[in-house]
């Protein structure tokens, strides 16, 4: 079964898993992705949302990312490999997959994955910060409207402030402010950052969902 914990510096969770643990949930997401055509402008933000979670489910089960020795009793050790995923990229990315799962066919298997992630959120979300993790367990596959086109930009934008800041518990119950200022179409942050954001594609001659981020500011998980 898949476990997790928060990361070193508290900037997000480590997912850990077996071959078929990760291998499941990465056939689970892709199975959702299917319906979310990536060249449609409706849905490219939460195509690329999950996506980019399941490219590093991926290369987990490969094992390209973690690995290390699980005990789950004296005599028995267990190899699991896992991943880092910030909060933020994982709390869109729970939202997209819970809103899309009710319009595929999904076996008890899936279901399973599904609640088995947003578990090991909400107890890595616990067990950093107990008292934040209350406000953002609020988020877990509701509040956050995915049906923006410009949502993965959105959540781009989030993550530059977010990592922008000091890894402290003040950062981490800070994610509710920014998800709300970032993703409300009456927030002046919103607002600002949108118009931004239009400015930008103007000057670059392109539309606005063409626009790419650059690269993270450096940070450590």
């Amino acid at each position: 079964m898949l476990q997790s914990n928060p990361s070193p510096k508290g900037t997000g969770i480590e997912i850990w898993g077996d071959y078929g643990d990760l291998a499941g949930l990465h056939q689970t997401i892709h199975k959702i992705g299917n319906r979310l055509n990536e060249y449609d402008n409706k849905f490219k933000g939460q195509s690329d949302i999950i996506m980019s979670l399941a490219y590093e489910v991926r290369k987990s089960f490969e094992g390209s990312r973690l690995r290390e020795q699980f005990s789950f009793d004296s005599d028995n050790r267990v190899e699991y490999f896992g991943f880092q995923y910030l909060w933020t990229d994982l709390l869109f990315a729970v939202s997209v997959l819970r809103l899309n799962a009710g319009y595929v066919t999904m076996d008890e298997l899936d279901q399973a994955n599904l609640y088995i992630l947003e578990y090991n959120l909400k107890s890595s979300l616990t067990a950093y910060d107990p008292k934040g993790a209350e406000t953002l367990k609020l988020f877990i596959g509701q509040r956050i409207n995915v049906h923006d086109p410009l949502i993965f930009l959105i959540l781009q934008g989030i993550n530059f402030e977010y990592l922008s800041q000091k890894p402290s518990k003040t950062r981490f119950r800070n994610i509710p402010n920014l998800i709300v200022e970032y993703t409300s179409f009456f927030s002046e942050t919103h607002k600002l950052w949108r118009k931004d954001l239009e400015k930008s594609a103007k000057q670059l001659g392109c539309d606005v969902l063409d626009i790419e981020y650059g690269e993270y500011p450096d940070f450590e998980f």
